[in-house]
């Protein structure tokens, strides 16, 4: 099975969602680490009648560079995340649509996931059920079949 995705985003809702969410906690830890920053260089120091901005600007001067890698790194966490989550919005994607297709058809083909997708269980046992309706389809057929067939029959209980 071809392991190249079409879309960027499988389930934009789900996948939208967690890139807003690890988004959020990476602001959060640069506006954390801006504030410990000069706090621990204060505690450290040992000179807590310094003002505030020189240890502000010292902090930055020595932090900048890690600063800047780190945002300039945001990017790369939020496409590696929408690309992580495809492993389950993918096969969260094609059972919704097998889905689908069996309530508007009462068939649908079965579940096939890409390797390293998540829920591989779920497919396998999804397929059964799929096989289960299937068999359960054809034998209620077959049963069909033989009642149209055995019509000309007569009646059983009636004496000949």
């Amino acid at each position: 099975m071809n392991n190249r995705r079409k879309k960027h985003l499988v389930d934009s809702s789900v996948q939208g969602a967690l890139v807003r969410r690890i988004l959020l906690h990476w602001l959060m830890f640069l506006a954390l680490t801006l504030v410990m920053l000069p706090a621990w260089q204060l505690i450290s120091s040992g000179d807590i009648f310094r003002p505030f901005s020189v240890l502000v600007a010292e902090s930055w001067t020595r932090t900048a560079p890690v600063f800047l890698a780190l945002v300039a790194m945001m990017p790369l966490f939020a496409w590696d995340t929408v690309k992580f989550s495809h492993r389950f919005a993918g096969p969260m994607y094609r059972f919704r649509k097998t889905l689908q297709e069996l309530a508007a058809h009462g068939e649908a083909p079965m579940v096939k996931l890409r390797n390293g997708d998540f829920w591989q269980e779920v497919a396998d046992d999804f397929n059964a059920v799929l096989e289960r309706l299937a068999s359960d389809e054809n034998d209620a057929s077959s049963d069909e079949t033989d009642v149209l067939a055995c019509a000309g029959c007569g009646d059983p209980t009636s004496e000949a």
